[in-house]
């Protein structure tokens, strides 16, 4: 819940997110000095009423919304999106390379996010009148795609790993997944899924792709446990250096019975 000491006075002290997904949205945020401060709390949207108009409803009835923080990240989460390269990237031409990977959507703004470790640029698209409402309604927001934290944070674990590292984050309905090698990105996509043994196939199809060794390279699988739990057994028996990787906020007491998910952690560490 939103703690009740959280007023204007002393918003400026938080650093806090409303991470975005098509069902509704996550206010959370903490002070980085206090260890206790950490809160969360979701906001379901009426699917009586557009998205833009749930969202503004939520907004309007929340006056914290609209306090001054110390940061304020808007996390993207199921955003079409596309990874490019920076010697190809052209700013304005962002919208045609875009409309190439995904048919045009004229409801839809792009929006461009440097990922420097990488030498690129994640291009994803949000509703043009949900990021118009953002812009004028919120503090300074920085709009960013759920993927840009893990891409950021797993680039540089992968380093330490040899010679190949792939991520899994299972979500409700779908799963990102995400392989480096030696600090290079092999390959970055999301998948819709109905059933555990879709996340199964998604996983050793894509170990087919980048020559994943099954015995030497390493997997984690992070996300929703019900599902995690179920796919471990089997994915471990072809792929030998298989971890689950538990989502926890390790240095803040989280004040909510919502867990929290990979990419909000993955904020908090590497402090984008």
């Amino acid at each position: 819940m939103i703690p009740v000491k959280l007023t204007a006075d002393i918003s400026n002290k938080y650093k806090v997110s409303i991470r975005l997904s098509p069902d509704g949205l996550s206010f959370w945020g903490y002070i980085p000095s206090e260890k206790d401060s950490f809160f969360m709390q979701a906001f379901p949207f009426d699917y009586d009423f557009p998205t833009v108009e749930s969202l503004k409803n939520i907004v309007f009835n929340n006056p914290c919304f609209s306090f001054i923080y110390h940061s304020f990240h808007v996390i993207c989460v199921g955003a079409k999106f596309t990874l490019t390269p920076d010697p190809v990237y052209v700013e304005k031409e962002k919208d045609r390379l875009f409309d190439y990977c995904f048919p045009h959507d004229p409801s839809l703004k792009t929006l461009v996010q440097p990922i420097q470790a990488l030498n690129a640029s994640i291009m994803f698209g949000i509703d043009k009148d949900v990021f118009a409402f953002l812009m004028r309604s919120l503090t300074n927001p920085l709009i960013i795609h759920s993927l840009s934290p893990l891409l950021t944070s797993w680039q540089k674990k992968s380093i330490l790993v040899f010679p190949k590292l792939m991520l899994v984050d299972i979500r409700q309905n779908a799963m990102d997944v995400l392989c480096f090698e030696q600090g290079n990105l092999l390959f970055a996509n999301s998948y819709n899924y109905d059933t555990g043994n879709d996340i199964i196939y998604y996983i050793l199809y894509i170990c087919k792709q980048t020559s994943f060794n099954q015995l030497e390279d390493c997997l984690t699988i992070s996300g929703v446990g019900d599902l995690c739990r179920n796919v471990l057994p089997v994915i471990s028996k072809y792929v030998r250096k298989t971890d689950y990787l538990q989502q926890q906020i390790t240095d803040y007491q989280v004040a909510s019975d919502i867990e929290p998910t990979l990419d909000m952690i993955t904020l908090m560490e590497c402090g984008l």
